[in-house]
């Protein structure tokens, strides 16, 4: 069957009289509500869990559409039995915020089967409103917040057409009067943002959920790890510099540095064999320092990401921001959500020149009974080359010469993996091509380390600033020498140098979707968005307990003082509710012409001591003071009554038209 649309905005809007009840009109108002309110989980419940409340919505639509009776209690109370079951068996528990939420999306469904009085429809209704709440649990996004926002908008045209008696305001009225009643209300809604005041820790908490997990870097690599990373667009953090940014080769985020290597993967050091010295990072006394600020989204670990070599953090509590020894960035306590700080980097600079012998040989450890073919390679380089600085050139030229090639679909290794890298399949990406270096590195008794981080950005020509994302998850390694410290030495620059100029897309094979993505008018609209969504993190959601403090200062206030803030809200709270009340509730002129027209006649006659009574009809009103008028203002007068009476009931294109003549004849009519 055809859906008709223009005749089901009219069923929403109450035009077909008698076939349509006012009940069904309400439920199909406030279904479609209902559905706009659900949207926003679907993503992150499991896909049975979504297409059970999408059946149940259809089913309950459909029951609508048809006028047929709801379905028995029994059969409710096994759908809510499997739902729970289900639940169960999706997390594992029935408490907590993942299983909650997937509880109350499906019990909403299931409700929408019970609905039978008003009250119910009342409870579906205000149901929805706590659902959009747990919606932000998972993300405070602009477009979840564009969703919500569109979600309140129809809920509150919803409960609007509750409130109407048999005659219904046309659909257009309703969202105008929510859209009126939302724009009261946000004033007040921005004092409470501004001033409400921002804790470090939630007001309420729930039971971590411990099936969930956060794309990122991890404590380890392991081929594979970046590999799945590159394939993801999540935005790791988007970065403004303060004058020209440098280019996109020297675009590297320091983040976890590995030295411990058991043959399959690579870790932090755990035990080191000697204390590592503090980090001493060196620059030229002339040297002209990067700045930029990182808008840092979550992450699963407590590393700050930053250019190398990261000088000075600001805009950050003191003492929260740390650095290791291997000139790592971290934080004091892993972030609980958006951060956003100042640094200031130095891109030529020398690192670890203060390293001694003993902490130089935690960089030099390989696990036995690995990789014989790796160890004989190097043992025949050292027997034929002294200098460190010429092997590593040595390395470097066999990637460069050799048939080694750049691939996200690498083959998969055994267990002497460098060898079979190195000699075999000589395929691999970014973790192949660091670890294998700085394995053969130690073997040749040269210390070195896997630094993983990101490489690259992409800029975002609308806002003037830079994303780095997932996508662009590279690893490369650092070698130490005698002159000049710690050195970053990247491999992949060597065999594939188009990933570092042009970024990690260069050698993604995109299909044609894609590829249309990043050219043209979908490429613009693209970072528009994303530039709508910076100033979104930036405003909004940055806004955390350290900036309000500042605020606060600024205007000499006490931020621990809560009686202060509670009496300048109020006071702000009183001001903006008589505003309103200004605006709203004053007498306002009729906006239709005709009794516009009357009023001004009623007015005229009142002029002359002839006034209307407020119970009076035109009729009575014009017998009552036809003695008092004479012939010709009399014949005045009773045409503009008629014409008054007749347009009272005429179609309302022709009232438009009489309007114009009854106002007319009022001007002409002079007592």
């Amino acid at each position: 069957m055809q859906l008709n649309l223009p005749m089901f905005l009219r069923v929403l809007g109450g035009r077909l009289g008698e076939q349509w009840e006012r009940e069904r009109r309400d439920t199909l108002f406030l279904m479609a509500a209902t559905l706009l309110s659900a949207m926003g989980h679907f993503r992150h419940l499991p896909l049975w869990a979504t297409i059970a409340f999408l059946s149940l919505f259809f089913w309950r639509l459909g029951l609508v559409l048809s006028g047929r009776w709801l379905p028995r209690d029994s059969i409710r109370w096994v759908a809510a039995i499997a739902c729970t079951a289900g639940v169960y068996a999706s997390y594992g528990t029935l408490i907590g915020r993942d299983s909650g939420v997937a509880l109350l999306v499906l019990f909403l469904g299931l409700k929408l089967m019970e609905m039978q009085a008003r009250r119910d429809l009342f409870v579906v209704l205000f149901l929805c409103f706590f659902m959009l709440l747990t919606t932000f649990f998972y993300s405070q996004s602009l477009g979840t917040a564009l969703l919500c926002a569109a979600a309140v908008m129809m809920l509150m045209a919803t409960l609007l057409t509750m409130q109407y008696a048999e005659q219904e305001a046309p659909i257009g009225k309703r969202f105008a009067l929510a859209g009126s009643l939302l724009l009261q209300a946000t004033p007040i809604a921005l004092a409470l943002f501004f001033l409400f005041p921002r804790l470090d820790t939630p007001l309420w908490g729930a039971p971590a959920d411990g099936g969930g997990g956060q794309t990122g870097l991890s404590e380890s690599m392991a081929p594979g790890n970046i590999g799945s990373l590159t394939k993801s667009e999540q935005v790791v953090m988007r970065v403004k510099f303060e004058g020209a940014a440098p280019l996109s080769a020297q675009m590297y985020w320091r983040g976890p540095v590995f030295g411990d290597f058991d043959g399959r993967t690579w870790r932090a050091l755990s035990s080191p064999l000697a204390a590592p010295p503090p980090t001493r990072i060196e620059v030229k006394p002339q040297a002209t320092p990067v700045r930029y600020s990182v808008t840092l989204e979550p992450m699963p670990r407590a590393w700050l990401m930053a250019l190398e070599a990261p000088t000075d953090v600001f805009d950050l509590p003191q003492g929260q921001a740390l650095m290791g020894p291997d000139m790592v960035m971290l934080t004091s306590q892993p972030p609980r959500g958006r951060m956003r700080y100042t640094v200031e980097s130095h891109l030529d600079y020398q690192l670890g020149k203060n390293e001694t012998q003993l902490s130089r040989q935690n960089w030099l450890e390989l696990p036995p009974g690995f990789n014989p073919r790796t160890l004989g390679l190097a043992a025949q380089w050292r027997n034929e080359e002294l200098d460190p600085a010429k092997l590593v050139q040595r390395a470097l030229t066999m990637f460069r010469e050799q048939q080694f090639r750049y691939t996200l679909q690498p083959p998969v290794l055994g267990k002497h993996s460098v060898d079979e890298f190195l000699f075999s399949t000589r395929a691999g990406f970014c973790e192949h091509y660091s670890g294998a270096f700085v394995v053969l590195m130690r073997a040749l008794d040269i210390p070195a380390r896997v630094v993983t981080g990101y490489q690259g950005a992409e800029h975002n020509p609308v806002d003037d600033y830079w994303i780095v994302r997932q996508a662009d998850a590279h690893a490369w390694a650092e070698v130490w020498l005698a002159d000049k410290g710690w050195v970053r030495i990247d491999p992949v620059n060597a065999v594939a140098p188009e990933r570092i100029e042009r970024g990690s897309r260069a050698l993604q094979s995109q299909s044609v979707v894609q590829q249309a993505l990043e050219l043209g008018m979908v490429a613009r609209w693209r970072l528009n968005f994303d530039a709508l969504a910076n100033g979104w993190n930036q405003w909004v959601l940055s806004y955390n307990g350290e900036r309000q403090r500042r605020i606060f200062s600024n205007f000499g206030l006490d931020f621990n003082d809560w009686g202060q803030l509670a009496a300048i809200f109020g006071v702000i709270l009183a001001v903006l509710l008589g505003a309103a009340a200004l605006i709203t509730l004053h007498p306002k002129r009729s906006k239709d012409p005709v009794e516009r027209a009357w009023i001004a006649f009623c007015e005229r006659m009142s002029a002359h001591g002839l006034r209307r009574l407020p119970h009076e009809t035109a009729l009575d009103f014009f017998s009552r003071i036809q003695p008092a008028l004479e012939p010709e203002l009399w014949a005045s007068a009773r045409r503009i009554v008629d014409t008054y009476n007749r347009l009272r009931y005429d179609h309302p294109a022709a009232q438009a038209e009489g309007a114009r003549a009854l106002q007319l004849m009022v001007k002409r009519f002079k007592p």
